[in-house]
């Protein structure tokens, strides 16, 4: 059995951000150490756990909900946190996941924190400075520069209230007598009259005319005798919002649907033929990571028969990838820090810092082949394979297979019947393991009556 994500954080010798352990649901408590991480660079807190690693537990159900509450009152500016559920050596645990603050300093009930060698404390005047200068550079990027032809009524309300009450219902946003609006001023994504790069790139009703790099180009590719060659050329254009749907739509409409057979069980899902959830994780990843200072620069995503290749302006920092396909523990680096607080509130990154392991845990589940990522010339490519992953199937399996014809219906205990040498039970099991996760059998029935048939 794999380890968790938690198990595998609290493995690791040396993180890119630190991990604290909480053994108790002191929600104050747990808002300091968060406050302290938005200041710094961000960081994990496991609650259920004390400083040896032992499981002590967490008898709140609600404490999801509660720290929630106590983030969005007390904490400002609006931070991005996520809290989930999550599992520690089978057991439940609470993870929180802090992302480095893009608008420091951040207070918890009016007072600063910073973490310092372990130990969350309160800053010296001149600690504070040093992080309200740190701040600048956030707030001089590409997505807080001011769009001098830009106007509030060209943004969409509609898009910008359906974000203000999931941020509601999700008790990520206080309510407000100006809805959305306050929410932008706080991220210095509006000043006063003037609309900045990222709220136009977020709910513009007309990117061409603002930022026409705000685009999405599929490419169906077909394979001819000598190469492969254009079919069929899509090109959407609109905020990231649009393009993110839109896409998600096109694949929906053209993908087609197989059988899989979910690793280390015995359970058959129907889907697309790429999964809409890693589909929807990768462009998700490539609309709010991507560089938009490029105005000619755009997200492409190239279709072939056997993989998809999507495409995005900016490379991956250094150290999250492996081999191509090793994906390193790492909190979530944001390029567009601001614009991901808003995706964050409408729910569009509820596995930051995790949708890049989603990707290649999910391929790995159906038996597909990893997927990679290539940086090249400033720019990030996602591989995903629709190939199986070759699957080594021992003399035993292929004897029996062998002996019987497509459509043979038999059991666990038939299957052992059938040698000579008779397999134990976890052997037999073993194998008909191998036979569904490459996809010689399939699973009919459950419990005592389960049954398989070959293909």
């Amino acid at each position: 059995m794999e380890n968790s994500f938690v198990e595998i954080l609290l493995l690791q010798k040396h993180l890119p951000s630190p991990v604290r352990c909480v053994s108790d649901c002191d929600i104050e408590k747990i808002s300091e150490i968060i406050c302290a991480f938005l200041n710094d660079k961000g960081g994990w807190i496991v609650v259920g756990i004390d400083d040896k690693g032992s499981y002590v537990g967490v008898k709140d159900d609600e404490i999801n909900k509660e720290l929630q509450l106590e983030i969005t009152n007390h904490i400002s500016p609006l931070p991005l946190v996520y809290i989930q559920k999550e599992l520690y050596k089978d057991k439940s645990v609470i993870l929180v996941t802090v992302v480095k603050g893009s608008l420091p300093p951040y207070s918890y009930k009016g007072r600063y924190y910073i973490n310092r060698e372990g130990l969350i404390i309160v800053p010296s005047p001149d600690e504070i400075s040093c992080l309200m200068r740190d701040s600048f550079s956030v707030k001089s990027g590409w997505e807080s520069i001011v769009n001098l032809n830009a106007e509030w009524s060209d943004l969409d309300e509609n898009i910008m209230n359906k974000v203000y009450n999931q941020g509601l219902s999700s008790s990520r946003l206080l309510k407000s007598n100006t809805g959305l609006l306050s929410t932008l001023s706080e991220l210095n994504l509006v000043d006063s009259y003037q609309i900045k790069n990222g709220a136009i790139a977020l709910f513009s009703e007309n990117t061409r005319k603002f930022i026409p790099q705000s685009r999405i180009r599929i490419q169906l590719m077909s394979k001819g005798k000598t190469a492969n060659h254009f079919d069929d050329t899509v090109i959407l254009e609109g905020n990231v919002f649009y393009l993110l749907k839109e896409t998600i739509d096109y694949f929906k409409k053209r993908l087609p649907k197989q059988s899989f057979f979910i690793e280390s069980e015995t359970l058959r899902i129907d889907d697309y033929i790429y999964p809409i959830e890693v589909i929807d994780e990768a462009i998700s990843n490539a609309l709010i990571h991507r560089d938009y200072s490029d105005s000619f620069d755009e997200i492409t995503i190239f279709i072939y028969s056997n993989k998809i290749e999507i495409t995005n302006p900016g490379q991956l920092p250094d150290n999250l990838i492996k081999n191509k396909n090793v994906v390193l523990p790492h909190n979530s680096i944001l390029r567009n820090p601001l614009m991901a607080e808003v995706f964050y509130i409408a729910g569009e990154m509820e596995k930051t810092g995790r949708g890049m392991p989603l990707i290649s845990n999910k391929m790995k589940e159906l038996g597909k082949k990893m997927p990679e990522w290539i940086i090249s010339n400033n720019r990030t490519t996602l591989i995903i394979y629709n190939k199986l992953e070759k699957v080594v199937v021992n003399e035993r399996v292929k004897t029996f297979l062998d002996s019987h014809s497509s459509n043979y219906i038999f059991t666990k205990s038939e299957y052992i019947d059938f040698f000579d040498k008779k397999p134990s039970k976890i052997t037999a099991q073993n194998d008909i393991q191998s036979m569904l996760k490459s996809m010689l059998c399939e699973k009919i029935g459950n419990g005592p009556a389960t049954k398989y048939k070959i293909h």
